[in-house]
């Protein structure tokens, strides 16, 4: 699919974005060492310079042909993962590699190949995360400083982001577009896969974190995940983003749904394993949800019955404190295929 765009800036990139609960190390070395530390986020570039703004909903269409059928995977970054690169003159930047970069590399390819009619390169990709910017003389020392106080970090990447400063105020990076990896053509859950695509869904999207967590519970089974995992809120017919709609939901505040080890249940009818929030009430007071047709839970997936009680002991065991809950600060447009449409931010 041919682009529109012809040009590039160093305004915009296409990135991934460690999730937000592993910046606290990252962001305390960027503090001091990393001259670019107020206007970018943590980050590992995919492609930069990028396409200007005004091109980003184009261009996500393209994307979304490839990240849609791609997995998730993880990253990890440990001791080993401090390296440098030689910059002009006596300065180093100094950075962390993942421990294993395979799939972070073949899905960079892959974007530079879709996008090989605008998006020209000399240098073979690196996937790195910048730290900061020293001296010669001085990056041994810094880097066994930083070494030393590390502690191992993990995260899966479900997703790549858009950001552009283009008109910012303060000259910063913001998240403009995201673009799931669902690892294939996904479809709705049985009970509304016969819905025409003309249809999106208004849903709640868990974090990659509790996500995580759930995919754990089902290994070795028969599992069938709907990818991403999601809370069906409405219906939502194709076409312009409703203004009144987008107001309302960007003006409410961010909140937490919680669960207890009784809130996973499944469905015999339709094999469908899902959770019941214990706390249904923020999701009522959106003013969205269809009651006639949802019911407030989070879908997972498709369980051979026989496996259920495996699935169930497993979440009684390892429910925790920790894993019983997350924050909602999105809700997302999504089509028949899970693709991503359009994401209303949640007020801090």
């Amino acid at each position: 699919m041919a682009s529109t765009a012809t040009t590039t800036t160093v305004e915009t990139a296409l990135c991934i974005i460690p999730p937000e609960n592993v910046w606290e190390q990252i962001q305390t070395i960027r503090s001091i060492h990393d001259k670019a530390y107020p206007r970018w986020m943590p980050h590992i570039n995919l492609i930069y310079p990028f396409v200007p703004e005004n091109n980003f909903d184009n261009i996500k269409v393209q994307l979304e042909l490839i990240c849609n059928r791609r997995k998730p995977f993880q990253i990890q970054f440990n001791q080993s993962s401090f390296e440098y690169f030689k910059q002009r003159g006596e300065l180093c930047t100094y950075h962390l590699r993942p421990t294993t970069s395979t799939d972070i590399v073949e899905l960079q390819k892959s974007i530079q190949n879709q996008l090989s009619n605008i998006i020209k390169t000399k240098r073979a990709f690196e996937a790195h995360l910048t730290l900061g910017q020293t001296t010669a003389s001085e990056i041994s020392n810094t880097l066994i400083d930083v070494k030393n106080k590390w502690t191992t970090i993990e995260f899966t990447v479900d997703r790549i982001y858009m950001i552009s400063r283009e008109n910012h105020l303060d000259n910063l990076f913001t998240i403009k577009r995201e673009i799931l990896l669902l690892s294939q053509e996904e479809s709705i859950p049985l009970a509304i896969s016969n819905k025409p695509s003309v249809i999106n869904y208004l849903c709640i999207i868990p974090t990659n974190e509790f996500s995580s967590f759930l995919l754990r519970l089902f290994e070795h089974t028969s599992f069938q995940p709907l990818k991403p995992f999601r809370l069906i809120l409405a219906e939502y017919e194709a076409g312009p983003v409703n203004t009144d709609l987008r107001s309302k939901l960007e003006s409410t505040l961010k909140f937490t749904i919680n669960f207890t080890q009784d809130s996973i249940n499944y469905d015999e009818t339709t094999s469908r394993v899902y959770l019941k929030p214990t706390n249904i009430e923020p999701i009522h007071q959106l003013n969205i949800l269809d009651d006639s047709k949802y019911d407030g839970t989070l879908t997972l997936g498709i369980l051979h019955k026989d496996d259920f009680n495996k699935v169930n002991d497993r979440f009684m065991k390892n429910w925790t404190i920790d894993t019983n809950q997350f924050e909602i600060d999105r809700i997302y447009l999504i089509d028949i295929k899970g693709r991503s449409q359009f994401i209303f931010r949640l007020k801090n």
